[in-house]
């Protein structure tokens, strides 16, 4: 599973409010990263962002020497187009490489554990994704008023890290079925037939896009919430 790559979002889609937030003395991304930088598992790191913020990303990345971390690039909002863009220059820089992890930015409990159980998955089943069982009861609702109850037995909540079979991912961006916007990458998998298989993630691996988030972050990572 060694020489594996990532793909870091940190694009406007990814939260990127938030991504610059100071989170308990660290920015939040810088946090994200420093999990993949530490890994052992991966090899090659690829940070999406925005082009208006490409020159302070640039010098950020610099001062904070992540080895891995070989390029930084410009992805524009959406989040298809973002991950286009870092699998065309992960395909430069390493064009051998036979998996990658596409992480949101604004998800700095991702743990090595996630990171381990991910790429098992992934080199059993060529498309996995993170998922927590949903806790809630969800509704349809129209006009404000219900619809229909799912049963909650068979709804999960996606998370990231995905992990993919590279050469698989790589020609399902450039596609047919690639032509219309996706909600994400296992959306664009299943799409042209691919069966995706989930693997357990983390109710802490929390998505950051709010101050209340940041609260929650703050308050995991004093320990108040286990």
């Amino acid at each position: 599973m060694r020489g594996a790559a990532a793909i870091i979002l940190a694009n406007e889609a990814s939260g990127h409010n938030t991504l610059w937030s100071p989170l308990a003395g660290r920015v939040t991304l810088a946090r994200t990263i420093d999990v993949f930088q530490a890994s052992p598992l991966i090899e090659t790191i690829i940070l999406v962002t925005n082009a208006e913020h490409m020159a302070e990303v640039d010098m950020w990345c610099e001062y904070e020497r992540w080895h891995k971390l070989v390029a930084v690039v410009a992805g524009g909002i959406g989040r298809q187009d973002a991950v286009r863009v870092g699998l065309d220059r992960l395909a430069h820089v390493n064009p051998v490489c036979r998996w990658v992890m596409i992480h949101d930015g604004a998800r700095p409990f991702v743990t090595a554990t996630l990171l381990e159980e991910g790429l098992k998955a992934g080199t059993a089943h060529l498309v996995v994704s993170a998922a927590v069982p949903v806790k809630d009861t969800i509704k349809e609702v129209q006009k404000g008023h219900i619809r229909a109850t799912f049963d909650r037995s068979q709804l999960w909540t996606l998370q990231t890290p995905q992990v993919f079979s590279f050469p698989l991912l790589y020609q399902a961006h450039y596609s047919p079925f690639a032509q219309e916007d996706v909600a994400d990458d296992v959306a664009l998998l299943r799409r042209m037939g691919q069966r995706v298989t989930l693997y357990s993630g983390s109710y802490t691996n929390i998505k950051i896009m709010t101050q209340q988030d940041i609260l929650l972050a703050e308050a995991l990572l004093e320990g108040q919430i286990v």
